[in-house]
């Protein structure tokens, strides 16, 4: 009996790759407080966060290189020099004899981060079918709120007992096996490969993973390929918004991602409840971005990333007022929610506005942008904590881009599709979509 053609496969791959990229950025903030002690380097609030600052500055070089390559070379070369960078600069971390040489490490980290995502998004749209896209990618992009779970977890062990380089090791290791896998069984998108002209190569690869290959022809003029599509055919109010949406989504990530482990602690709670409150954001993300994509197939993509960034919102600020312990890691898991989930809704978002000729450019130049929040982010709360402000008005600090990131959501327009470039467009009959 002939098994059922299925995408699980690249699903899984992409999963993967993903779950190495959110343990390497995500387990920065684990490790914050073990910086600060470290006798070695004498690093204050400042310099703490500038070392978390350099890991946006590496994504949003990386999304700005993913922009302009992965629509050339592939989705799967790009893909397999994005984990091959971020995982090797884990060991220059790990045995970074000075911050100068450990923020050289967290910079490529970003690097390739920042060029893996726009492509796993890219790749994880292009081997979904539109009735499902939003939840084959959250399968997907759950793998930056596990790799996140993950360090959380190792950290509860490891930092206490080995300090903040065993984390980064313990980074590393996994992809000396992952690689291997990804080199033999990832397969190049046949949306990509119809968009380059190689049709036979693409239907060969959709027949084998049961999708329909895209219409050869395009329907966007050559001279608007690349950036310049970006602001062509009224999108241009999108791209802006969509620019803007990113920017606070990933400043409010990464700040609290970064400084939630010392602003509780700071709080009175212990070194492990601290980390814990890590943890359970991490879980939050997890849920958001699979709780979230079903709700965004049903109700549509927009109300619902609206939703995220108000959830976000709301729980900063009720952490804010000091609750029992128990309300404040329910709080903490909403936050997670409204903050890696969304970010994960808004990658499907904006992939689907794009055809497949200049997806990962659209995608690209949105994380591209967005990363000059995660830049702002860590040393955004870093200068709270600098300037002595309490824990309340830290909180609320990132609690106002969130609102923002609602209110702008709220002004992207409704959007006919120049061509649907899901595989489903062609089991459908439909050659436009309406992107709300």
């Amino acid at each position: 009996m002939t098994a059922r053609p299925t995408t699980a496969p690249v699903i899984g791959l992409c999963l993967m790759a993903l779950v190495l990229e959110g343990y390497d950025l995500l387990m920065y903030g684990t490790v914050v407080p073990s910086l600060l002690t470290y006798a070695p380097w004498q690093l204050d609030a400042t310099d703490v966060g500038m070392l978390g600052s350099l890991a946006g500055v590496g994504m949003l070089v990386g999304a700005l290189v993913a922009a302009a390559v992965a629509d050339r070379w592939g989705r799967r070369r790009t893909l397999l020099a994005a984990v091959l960078v971020f995982s090797a600069a884990m060991g220059v971390c790990a045995l970074a004899p000075t911050p100068a040489v450990f923020g050289v490490g967290r910079m490529a980290v970003g690097v390739g981060a920042g060029v893996l995502m726009p492509t796993a998004a890219a790749t994880l749209i292009e081997f979904s079918h539109s009735r499902t896209r939003a939840r084959a990618v959250a399968m997907g992009f759950v793998g930056t709120s596990i790799g996140g779970i993950l360090a959380g977890v190792l950290s509860l062990w490891l930092v206490p007992a080995f300090g903040f380089r065993a984390m980064f090791l313990a980074g590393l290791v996994p992809a000396l096996l992952f690689l291997p896998m990804m080199l033999r069984y990832l397969p190049e998108s046949p949306a990509y490969l119809t968009s380059r002209g190689r049709t036979t190569a693409a239907t060969a690869i959709a027949a084998r993973y049961g999708l329909e290959p895209e219409p050869a022809i395009s329907t966007v003029p050559n001279p608007e390929r690349g950036l310049r599509a970006l602001f062509g055919h009224d999108r241009t109010a999108a791209t802006l918004l969509f620019w803007g949406m990113t920017l606070v989504c990933l400043l409010v990530l990464f700040g609290v991602a970064t400084w939630l482990p010392a602003l509780m602690k700071s709080a009175g709670y212990p070194l492990g409840a601290a980390l814990s409150f890590l943890l359970t954001l991490n879980v939050g993300g997890a849920i958001g971005a699979l709780g979230g994509a079903a709700l965004a197939d049903r109700y549509g993509i927009k109300p619902v990333t609206a939703l995220g960034f108000l959830c976000a919102a709301v729980a900063l600020i009720l952490i804010a007022t000091g609750p029992p312990t128990a309300a404040v890691y329910l709080l903490v898991l909403l936050a997670g929610v409204g903050t890696t989930g969304t970010q994960i809704l808004l990658n499907t978002f904006i992939g689907g506005h794009y055809p497949a000729a200049f997806r990962t450019t659209g995608l690209g130049m949105a994380l591209g942008v967005g990363r000059i929040g995660a830049i702002i982010g860590p040393t955004y709360g870093g200068s709270f904590v600098a300037a002595g402000a309490g824990t309340t008005w830290q909180l609320l600090a990132f609690a106002a881009p969130a609102v923002a990131g609602a209110g702008l959501t709220a002004l992207v327009p409704r959007h006919r599709a120049d061509v649907n470039t899901t595989p489903a467009a062609s089991v459908t009959g439909s050659t436009d979509q309406v992107v709300s």
